[in-house]
């Protein structure tokens, strides 16, 4: 009897908790739209020579399109960190038609977990994508032996702000025609991904937007491929494309988020290694 009280006292503690969390949100957002947004806006555009903002369609641009890797890696830090002051816009998830490599090799795994009902070590997302990880790119003209290697571990140290960052096996290192560095490994996976928990939270009490907001979604997309891609908020935008495929969710869903345009192909480095991801990749 006691036990079966405890539990109901943390539900009503647990939901008063929610309500006041997206209370706080909902909140939040109205005060930036109406009294810091014009501000915060111009102090963030202040931070990147490169970023425009259009107030219209309330979406940002990233006007040079010859960047080199550090630029592109300091503009989604810039993202991740300090876009969150200021309000968000929204796009409807059926127009969210084509990801990028990584996006849905994510959104894969749950399809081949849940409906194909594979293994982990038999899916895509582990045999391949995270046994053949891009972590980062080096000149191509440069030498890539062992001393090009601990050259790359060296940047990409300084590139993270991780004095640590190490690899422990050099030779795990490898480099295509175009700089991108992968690691590869032939770890098995056993246990399942995080993203199955959040898979079925969704389809059990569906999306909020209000507590999606503590930590923000922002998505890139690419004007030359035509394909979003993740910044912030992966696991959320696998699992709602999943759901909305299966049927679960709708297609008119509106998801509140950031979103940066530029004219080249992603701000991250996830690139498809295999020639079955690359078929992947092309199919998308």
């Amino acid at each position: 009897m006691l036990y079966h009280s405890s539990l109901r006292t943390i539900k009503v503690f647990l939901l008063k908790f929610i309500l006041i969390k997206k209370l706080v949100n909902f909140l939040k957002y109205h005060y930036r739209i109406t009294f810091t947004d014009s501000i915060e806006i111009e102090k963030f555009l202040n931070k990147c020579k490169f970023l425009a903002f259009n107030s219209e369609t309330k979406r940002f641009r990233i006007n040079k399109g010859d960047l080199a890797w550090p630029q592109k890696i300091a503009i989604r830090r810039l993202f991740m960190k300090d876009v969150f002051k200021i309000s968000q816009t929204s796009i409807t998830l059926k127009d969210l038609t084509s990801m990028h490599f990584y996006d849905r090799c994510l959104e894969r795994y749950i399809y081949e977990r849940r409906c194909e009902y594979k293994s982990n070590e038999e899916t895509c997302w582990y045999h391949d994508a995270q046994n053949n990880k891009c972590v980062g790119w080096y000149d191509p003209r440069k030498s890539f032996e062992a001393e090009g290697k601990m050259d790359f571990v060296k940047e990409k140290a300084l590139e993270i702000k991780r004095s640590g960052w190490r690899v422990a096996n050099l030779e795990a290192l490898v480099r295509d025609d175009d700089g991108n560095i992968f690691y590869q490994s032939s770890n098995i996976f056993e246990d399942d991904y995080k993203i199955l928990e959040l898979v079925g939270s969704i389809q059990k009490s569906g999306f909020s937007n209000w507590l999606s907001l503590s930590t923000p979604i922002v998505l890139g997309y690419s004007t030359t491929t035509k394909r979003f891609n993740a910044i912030c908020g992966r696991h959320r935008i696998a699992a709602l494309r999943h759901l909305q495929r299966q049927g679960k969710i709708s297609s008119q869903l509106n998801i509140m988020c950031y979103i940066v345009e530029y004219p080249f192909e992603s701000l991250a480095y996830t690139r498809p290694y295999t020639e079955k991801c690359k078929q992947c990749m092309e199919e998308a």
